[in-house]
């Protein structure tokens, strides 16, 4: 035993598991607080519209921010030039983003007001997406623990935005609570990108950017505004199709359940350099694969069974205005096992090339949530909405781990 020693893989994913846990318990309070300060429909219209900005945040510089974890990876000395390319792009991509969203949302979502819009806006295209970029810088260099360690710093920030808009004389109101939503994401982003760019040595350095850089970024920029949307646009199809107090239920039980795949999501976030960098051998991948989908259905399975035990703490938690929330978390249940082999397969597609098939199976799944939203949830109501997104998760797991299985297993197509 003294002379064993873990891999890499499995270093990495220890470090990243701890700050997931710190990660997971500052979300958990963060939608505690936020949701008994609001209440049900107040949350449900806030969460919604965010849910909207999260999905067009996708766009947010292109694609470049992946591009440089990808290329970083590869090749280390590359980072400082696209960095300098992802800065660049995110600051017009995401202004002009800014602008569409609130175009968009004032006509999806009738009675939501343009300073709300507004917040919302500069917060999630324009400030958070920079989280994201030093997220994706941190784990190009194998820092896993640092990558991850970023998002638990916005997460805490939130809460003390939280805590404040408690605080005021007034009491607490969406409309407060958005902008200073607003203050700790910017000033979080700020001291963020500083220490990273201290910490990693990140040159200022003069490099432009050419329309073969603009192509690149483009192919990694729509896998994750799709990715992006399919997490994001069911709690917006609540809210529109729904209103805000089905769609606080909805939301709340989401948040619930999300809370208990995160461990997944840390699995994969270090897990893919090492994807990217098994390229196109089918041997390596074929068995780290495996692996993987031994140990993420393992846990989704006892974890589906853990939560559909645990949701009758909802209403305790949130307050009374939520008690639909615990119908809804028991039915989402399900969405476990179902998402922890689904984002498996995504990562896989992305690390091994298969990018367009990857963004056509999750435009797919979205277009069955939309309809399946737009069907459903007038007629069953919260129910309607689980059942929207579940659909939408089986569609995307049988198409997804279809490609796995061709790519991998089957013959080694070319890159898409």
């Amino acid at each position: 035993m003294r002379s064993y020693r873990p891999g890499a893989l499995a270093r990495n994913s220890a470090v990243v598991m701890l700050w997931s846990g710190a990660r997971l318990s500052a979300q958990l309070l963060w939608v505690l607080l936020l949701g008994r300060e609001l209440g049900a429909s107040s949350y449900g219209a806030f969460s919604g519209v965010i849910a909207l900005a999260l999905a067009m945040s996708g766009f947010a510089g292109l694609g470049q921010g992946l591009r440089m974890y990808q290329d970083a990876a590869r090749a280390p000395e590359l980072l400082a030039d696209r960095w300098r390319q992802a800065s660049c792009v995110l600051i017009w991509s995401g202004a002009g983003l800014a602008v569409i969203f609130m175009v968009v949302a004032h006509e999806m979502f009738v009675g939501a007001d343009w300073p709300l819009l507004t917040a919302v806006a500069i917060s999630e295209l324009v400030f958070a997406p920079v989280v994201s970029q030093v997220a994706f810088a941190y784990a190009s260099r194998g820092l896993m623990g640092r990558a991850a360690a970023v998002p638990v710093m916005l997460s805490v920030s939130r809460i003390l935005a939280v805590v404040v808009v408690a605080l005021l004389p007034g009491g607490a109101s969406v409309g407060a609570y958005a902008w200073l939503h607003l203050l700790a994401t910017a000033i979080t982003a700020a001291v963020l990108c500083v220490i990273c760019v201290c910490e990693l040595n990140i040159a200022n350095v003069d490099r432009g950017l050419a329309r073969s850089d603009v192509r690149a970024g483009l192919g990694f920029s729509v896998i994750q505004a799709s990715g992006l949307a399919l997490g994001s646009m069911d709690k917006a199809f609540a809210l529109r199709w729904g209103g805000e107090a089905l769609a606080g239920n909805y939301i709340a039980a989401y948040r619930f359940i999300s809370v208990a795949v995160l461990p997944v999501d840390s699995l994969m976030m270090a897990a893919l350099p090492h994807l990217f960098r098994a390229g196109t051998g089918r041997t390596r991948a074929g068995r780290m694969l495996l692996t993987l989908a031994v140990a993420t259905g393992s846990y989704g399975i006892l974890m589906g069974v853990a939560v559909w035990w645990a949701a009758g703490l909802l209403p305790w938690l949130l307050g009374p205005s939520f008690g639909a929330a615990l119908d809804a978390a028991r039915m989402l249940a399900v969405y476990v096992p179902l998402y922890c082999m689904r984002t498996l397969g995504t990562n896989a597609l992305l690390g091994l090339g298969w990018k367009r098939w990857r963004f056509g199976c999750e435009l797919l799944a979205l277009a069955v949530m939309g309809c399946m939203a737009a069907w459903r949830i007038p007629a069953a109501g919260l129910a309607g909405a689980v059942e929207a997104l579940l659909a939408a998760e089986v569609v995307l797991l049988l198409l997804i781990w279809g490609g796995v299985f061709s790519r991998v297993l089957y013959r080694p197509w070319g890159r898409a």
